[in-house]
């Protein structure tokens, strides 16, 4: 039975443009939830923060599309969640790309058929069968006190496991996600017997027990606890633009390892798509921002991190990052271990982290 509205006119009824004018605001108003139902809402889980690394391009996202994105946001247990409730969210933006290879291995994503991410993205960006790209990365890199530490007494990762580096070196938990993905390409890269003696004498080397997030180990070198600590690019622009990080990241420098050598670590964040096939073309179309020269320059201006298109430039507070060692460019020399290879490593890494104690004392 299709809706309608029955008028019955009277002696006392209003005039007939007074009637129109009410029908018509009736009309309108009738109208107006309908018409908000109709925005559509994408559905986003993701293990980085909403309000700091993307939220702006969300913003960006929302207003070119129409759309409304609403997320799940979780600092750990990302895959153990998307496996318990696989169709909650239609997108996946995960900080660690091993963790999307995980979530591919276990049948929780779909392929993402896309000839313009295909055209976008580096090939060695993109995941295994096409489940899953890289969208940005950032080093994971040694930074060290200005005053306590030279340039040239660094080197390696593996160097930090020498006795020289003997209560002197500050990091957070081993089981982080960002150091389990670190200790995971020292697998990859070194092969298992090697990482456990790089990642026990780490352990051995230890200023105090890990604590904290990854600006606390520079606030760590600043106030004299430590010398030396494994954090991320990023954070010392990031601790430059704020003011009680401020003397933290001018009390630091930031050391690229093993450029003579094999290359840098990175640490890469993802996006996949969810087998959830209500909103499957709006979750394609935000994958495909993600990687437009918009998002990627907003990635770049908004988190200091790295552009997988080749033509987006470093920010300009990221050149000067390993200046001191000889960089130049803000470019460096990567060990870049295919996304492929990751698969299992994490496993082995937390096993490792366990056995040498990493997290139980120092």
């Amino acid at each position: 039975m299709s809706n309608h509205v029955e008028v019955t006119m009277s002696l006392r009824s209003p005039s007939r443009g007074k009637l129109i004018t009410l029908l018509l605001a009736a009309a309108l108003t009738a109208a107006l939830p309908a018409a908000a139902q109709q925005q559509r809402v994408l559905r986003l889980i993701s293990d980085r923060t909403d309000q700091g690394t993307l939220r702006p391009i969300l913003d960006a996202f929302e207003q070119a599309s129409g759309a409304k994105v609403e997320g799940v946001f979780m600092d750990q247990g990302l895959v153990n969640r998307l496996e318990s409730r696989p169709t909650e969210a239609d997108v996946v933006i995960t900080k660690d790309a091993e963790l999307m290879e995980i979530a591919a291995e276990r049948g929780l994503l779909a392929r993402l058929e896309s000839p313009r991410i295909k055209a976008a993205v580096p090939a060695q960006f993109v995941g295994t069968n096409d489940m899953f790209y890289v969208d940005a990365y950032r080093a994971r890199v040694i930074f060290y006190s200005r005053e306590r530490v030279k340039p040239s007494e660094l080197s390696t990762y593996a160097d930090l496991a020498s006795p020289k580096w003997k209560g002197r070196i500050c990091i957070r938990s081993g089981s982080h996600d960002y150091n389990l993905a670190l200790f995971g390409q020292f697998i990859a890269s070194y092969g298992e017997d090697e990482a456990r003696r790089v990642i026990g004498g780490i352990a051995a080397n230890l200023a105090r027990k890990p604590q904290g997030n990854d600006r606390e180990q520079a606030r760590g070198i600043h106030e004299g606890k430590c010398d030396v600590a494994l954090m991320n690019t990023y954070y010392h622009p990031l601790m430059q633009g704020n003011p009680a990080q401020k003397a933290w990241a001018d009390s630091v420098g930031v050391f690229f390892p093993d450029q003579a050598g094999k290359g840098t670590f990175i640490m890469r964040s993802a996006v996949g798509v969810t087998k959830a096939k209500g909103n499957r073309d709006l979750a394609l179309q935000l994958a495909e921002f993600m990687v437009s020269r918009e998002a990627q320059e907003l990635m770049v201006n908004r988190t200091r991190q790295y552009s997988v298109l080749p033509d987006v430039p470093v920010h300009p507070q990221m050149v000067s990052l390993g200046a001191e060692q000889g960089l130049t460019d803000g470019r460096f020399k990567m060990d870049f271990v295919p996304l492929a290879a990751l698969a299992g490593k994490r496993e082995v890494a937390i096993r490792l982290v366990d056995s040498v104690g990493f997290d139980s004392g120092f």
